[in-house]
């Protein structure tokens, strides 16, 4: 288990590493603005998944144990409960720009027009999403990975060490993305903590307000 851990806090550390803001800076101090606005955001993405490979093929070498396994029922249940979390997770793509948000739309778009738009990596997307999906939960992307990992049907002492990290990191991660928020939208952001949970949805209320009674 303590292969799995620094196995998974390595990939964390490369992950949070290259997305904060101090990176960000010193990366457009040393390449310039223009290779951050049309190059970074592809890169991070691509850097992300590629660790993110390399330390679960790591993972899978290290010697495991088999904790616990599901009956049948429970099984099915849980791999609904999962999918039900990933269509849930995906709703937040009707909001967000796929190819922009994966940096892919930046690298084109310089290759194609030679433009630059955006923030340091290109983001254009200027105004905060409080509907549909963002309605329900603000970090509706974090709650379906915290779903996906914690109902899995298959427990060994590996997934579950990664389950326990993963699900901790996806906290922190909501605690970084509240702070970034707060600082690009300020009090527009504070008004929609106030009527949005965090990431226990309350499907009650947002009926209620998206019919107009409150």
């Amino acid at each position: 288990m303590v292969h799995v851990i620094l196995i998974f806090l390595l990939f964390a550390l490369i992950h949070s590493i290259t997305a904060s803001k101090k990176f960000k800076l010193r990366c457009r101090d040393f390449f310039g603005a223009t290779f951050m606005r049309a190059f970074y955001r592809a890169l991070y993405t691509m850097v992300s998944c590629i660790t993110a490979g390399v330390a679960f093929s790591f993972i899978r070498r290290v010697p495991d144990q088999q904790l616990w396994i599901a009956p049948a029922w429970l099984r099915w249940t849980m791999h609904l409960i999962q999918g039900a979390a990933l269509a849930f997770g995906s709703l937040s793509f009707e909001y967000l720009d796929t190819g922009e948000f994966m940096g892919f739309r930046q690298v084109l778009r310089y290759f194609m027009r030679r433009e630059e738009a955006g923030n340091i990596e290109g983001l254009t997307q200027k105004e905060l999403v409080i509907t549909g999906v963002y309605g329900i939960v603000r970090h509706p992307l974090y709650l379906a990975g915290i779903i996906i990992v914690t109902f899995n049907p298959h427990v060994t002492v590996n997934s579950l060490a990664v389950s326990v990290l993963a699900d901790l990191y996806f906290l922190f991660g909501v605690s970084i993305e509240e702070r970034r928020m707060l600082t690009i939208f300020g009090d527009q952001y504070r008004e929609y903590q106030g009527r949005v949970p965090r990431l226990l949805p309350d499907f009650f209320r947002w009926k209620v307000r998206k019919h107009g009674i409150l």
